[in-house]
């Protein structure tokens, strides 16, 4: 066999060889098993800027909830039969809720320290840094919407405008500042003024409020 002969046969071999590595069927492992990613909830709440920007998704479905804003994901998680707990996605723990206290309930720290106290009554929700609830934010009910006050200061308020399905959001000089295309009628919206409480706790009060239907 002459060299040239022999050069022809290597490079059909290699040839084949080439082929049949491309032609075996791979079988690649989904990386994602977040057994949430399908998960499909009853109420979804998005609320908005009056220039469309979105600022908040609430979704909730019985002991789940999930805050999607500002590229961030929160979800809140029965991890017992009396605590759900909210955990930054990809992140760690950021706070936790009793569910089962019938008069309201405390955002606390995972360690346990309290953040936040809140304290539904039927005509109002006090929101507080304290156990005895001084100097609360007060978002008392009307049968249109609601006031949030601080020490008898008017903060702004909610107004309901059931003819379009539709919860506006406003400062104490009547600024539009949110809004929400939502049938879900509540109070709790007047939490989104209370800028002295960090963004993401504020979004966790407000959606334990409307898994309350408060």
């Amino acid at each position: 066999m002459n060299i040239k002969s022999l050069f022809a046969i290597l490079v059909l071999i290699s040839f084949l060889l080439a082929c049949s590595t491309s032609s075996t069927p791979t079988n690649p492992q989904s990386t994602n098993n977040d057994p949430n990613q399908n998960k499909t909830y009853s109420t979804k709440v998005k609320i908005k800027t009056p220039d469309d920007k979105t600022v908040v998704e609430v979704k909730i479905d019985g002991n789940d909830t999930k805050l999607e804003f500002a590229n961030k994901v929160v979800r809140g998680e029965m991890k017992d039969s009396e605590k759900r707990k909210y955990t930054v996605e990809g992140g760690n723990q950021i706070a936790e809720v009793k569910t089962k206290e019938a008069d309201g309930f405390k955002v606390r720290a995972p360690d346990g320290k309290l953040l936040w106290k809140v304290k539904i009554d039927s005509d109002k929700i006090k929101i507080s840094d304290n156990e005895e609830n001084q100097n609360a934010f007060e978002l008392k009910k009307k049968d249109d919407g609601g006031k949030i006050e601080l020490n008898e200061n008017k903060l702004g308020e909610v107004k309901f405008y059931k003819d379009k399905q539709k919860v506006k959001v406003k400062d104490a000089a009547d600024k539009e500042l949110f809004d929400s295309n939502t049938d879900k009628y509540s109070i709790a919206y007047g939490v989104l003024l209370l800028d002295k409480i960090p963004e993401e706790l504020r979004f966790i009060i407000l959606a334990e409020l409307l898994a309350r239907n408060v």
